[in-house]
C-alpha cells in the first residue's frame, strides 16, 4: 500500500506493507483524512517519535477486516477514528485502529465530512461540552475561529446559547454563518483590547485557546471573575492570577493522551462523542467547516500551507 512516511524532517509517499492486526483492532480502508496542526508538529519533532513512521491522526473509511475480540464492528461499516499517533499514522491506504476508538457514521455523512470529526470535532466537544459549564447568554472567546477546532467550538457554544466572540483574519462571512456573534481581526486589531471593549470591560466567562500557552498568558485579563480557561495546545506552567483576584480556573484538553493513560474506556467515550457529532452533521445541526479538499498525493503541500497559516477551515485529503 501507499503511505506517507516520515524520515528525518520530511515525508515521502512510499510502498509499505498493509498493517497486521493485533487483537481488538480493525483495518480501515482509507477514504479521506483531514490534516491537523499536530501533523506538521510531529514532522518538526513533537513528541519525539521514532522514525521512520507513518504520520496522520484522522481517518475516515470502511472497515475491511477485524481481529479477534472485536464484537462491536464488522466489515463494511462506515467509520471514522482518532489514530494512535504513538504507534502509527492515518496518511495511508489502510490503517489499523483500536476498535474502541472507532466511531460509526451515518450513510448520509460523507467520508470527507467524517474525516474532520476525530481530532478537531472531538477536541472542540471536550472543550465546550465537557470541560466547561456554559449557560445561555454567557460570553465565550474562542481563538482561531477559522480553524478546524475553532469552527466546531463556535457551533457547540452556540448550541448551548452562548454569546460567541472569536478571532480570525479572513473568511468572516463563513465564520459568522457558523454562529460567531463578533469576530476580531487579529491582524488589524488588538484581541485583548477588543474583547474588553466589546464586553464593557467585564471580559468573557470562558476562553478557549488553540494557539499556545503564551497566547493564554498574553490574553489572561480578558477573563471575568470566576471564569475558566481551556487550553488546547498547553497551559502556562504557573497559575496566572494572584490569590483573591479572578478566582479563575484553567483546564487542559489533550486528546492524544487518551492513548497513553492505559484506560481503554476513555477511547470508548471518545468514539461515542465522534458518533454523536456525526449524527449531528447528518441531521444538519453542524457544519464541518471544510475550507478545501486535496488529493492524497498532495498532502505534503497541504501540510506546508497549513503550517504557514494559508488554510482557512478544515483541509481534507481524499483517496
Amino acid at each position: 500500500m501507499k503511505a506517507f512516511v516520515l524520515k528525518k524532517n520530511n515525508i515521502r509517499l512510499e510502498d509499505v506493507s498493509i498493517p497486521e492486526l493485533k487483537p481488538g483492532q480493525v483495518l480501515i480502508k482509507t477514504k479521506a483524512v483531514s490534516l491537523n496542526p499536530v501533523d506538521f508538529k510531529i514532522i518538526k519533532g513533537a513528541f519525539n517519535l521514532p522514525k521512520p513512521r507513518t504520520i496522520g491522526i484522522d481517518v475516515a473509511g470502511e472497515i475491511v477486516e477485524k481481529a479477534s475480540f472485536v464484537t462491536n464492528l464488522k466489515a463494511g461499516d462506515r467509520v471514522c477514528a482518532l489514530v494512535n499517533i504513538f504507534e502509527t499514522g492515518s496518511f495511508a491506504e489502510y490503517v489499523a485502529v483500536d476498535s474502541s476508538a472507532v466511531s460509526l457514521i451515518p450513510n448520509n455523512v460523507s467520508y470527507t465530512d467524517a474525516s474532520t470529526i476525530p481530532c478537531a470535532g472531538i477536541t472542540a466537544w471536550q472543550a465546550v461540552i465537557q470541560k466547561i459549564n456554559i449557560h445561555p447568554q454567557q460570553k465565550i472567546f474562542i481563538s482561531a475561529g477559522g480553524g478546524g477546532v475553532g469552527g466546531y467550538a463556535i457551533q457547540f457554544a452556540k448550541k448551548k446559547g452562548a454569546y460567541v466572540i472569536t478571532s480570525a483574519s479572513k473568511d468572516f462571512e463563513r465564520i459568522s454563518k457558523l454562529g460567531a456573534d463578533e469576530i476580531i481581526n487579529y491582524k488589524k486589531q488588538d484581541v485583548l483590547e477588543e474583547v474588553l471593549k466589546r464586553t464593557e470591560n467585564r471580559g468573557v466567562d470562558f476562553m478557549i485557546d488553540s494557539i499556545s500557552k503564551e497566547n493564554i498568558a498574553q490574553h489572561r485579563e480578558m477573563l471575568r471573575f470566576n471564569g475558566m480557561i481551556v487550553g488546547i495546545t498547553g497551559l502556562p506552567e504557573k497559575y496566572l492570577y494572584p490569590p483573591f483576584s479572578k478566582a479563575a480556573g484553567m483546564v487542559e484538553v489533550a486528546l492524544v493522551a487518551a492513548y497513553t493513560n492505559g484506560d481503554n474506556s476513555i477511547l470508548t467515550e471518545i468514539a461515542a462523542v465522534g458518533s454523536e457529532i456525526a449524527h449531528g452533521i447528518a441531521e444538519g445541526k453542524y457544519e464541518t467547516n471544510i475550507g478545501c479538499t486535496i488529493d492524497f498525493k498532495d498532502i505534503p503541500e497541504g501540510l506546508d500551507k497549513l503550517s504557514g497559516g494559508r488554510i482557512s477551515g478544515k483541509l481534507v485529503a481524499i483517496l
